[in-house]
């Protein structure tokens, strides 16, 4: 009597063998509820419905595919670098038509969050801001407290968008006290020409801005 292993369908003398027996199929199957795993798994069903018109994909189809383990570590970027939308930098890569190998890299990321704060709405730039910077100690003196690594590390990463870098009196100072460094990594974030447009034609946002991060009214505002 023989005992076979029900995913690479290899066969042992002993049941104890094949209890401890790990082919990468298994291993697969065993890491199917990782983070890492179920966000690759998302990713990689998205990238087929998207480049080539595709049906559903199934986690089987996942586990068998020779991309398995380049998305799972595109996953495990995402999750541990808290992209801030990953279905979003997931489309825009494969629009971008980026080599599977560049998708878990800063180098695209920081691209795509550079594309990505044009889009949004100034009400979701502040939404994301707040939600990060309430996870602090010193929430309230956040713009006091910031270093200037830490301020280019949060817009370089779109948890600081150039709404509020532009709106807030708070954020300018902050940029005023960073080393050149830090300004030169925060300007590189930035599409300067490109904002300049957005608000001058959105003066109100800039409005809300102040409102919400230097809490200026409106009345204050208008005289």
């Amino acid at each position: 009597m023989t005992y076979k292993c029900e995913y690479c369908s290899k066969s042992f003398k002993r049941e104890s063998t094949l209890i401890s027996h790990m082919c990468e199929k298994k291993r697969r199957w065993l890491q199917k509820d990782f983070p890492e795993t179920r966000s690759g798994f998302i990713s990689f069903d998205l990238f087929y419905r998207i480049s080539m018109q595709h049906k559903p994909k199934e986690y089987k189809d996942f586990v068998d595919s020779q991309f398995f383990s380049a998305f799972v570590k595109y996953g495990s970027y995402c999750i541990n670098t808290r992209v801030i939308d990953t279905e979003a930098y997931t489309r825009w890569l494969v629009r971008k038509q980026a080599k599977l190998k560049d998708w878990p890299t800063d180098t695209m990321y920081l691209l795509f969050v550079r594309d990505h704060v044009k889009k949004e709405s100034v009400d979701r730039a502040l939404e994301r801001f707040i939600e990060q910077a309430s996870k602090l100690e010193y929430f309230d003196t956040f713009w006091e407290s910031i270093t200037g690594y830490m301020l280019a590390d949060w817009v370089e990463t779109g948890k600081i968008s150039p709404w509020i870098l532009c709106g807030s009196i708070r954020a300018v100072s902050a940029i005023e006290r960073a080393n050149e460094e830090c300004f030169d990594r925060i300007a590189r974030s930035v599409d300067a020409s490109y904002w300049a447009r957005k608000i001058e034609q959105n003066p109100q946002d800039l409005t809300w801005v102040k409102h919400i991060i230097d809490g200026e009214s409106n009345e204050q505002n208008v005289q």
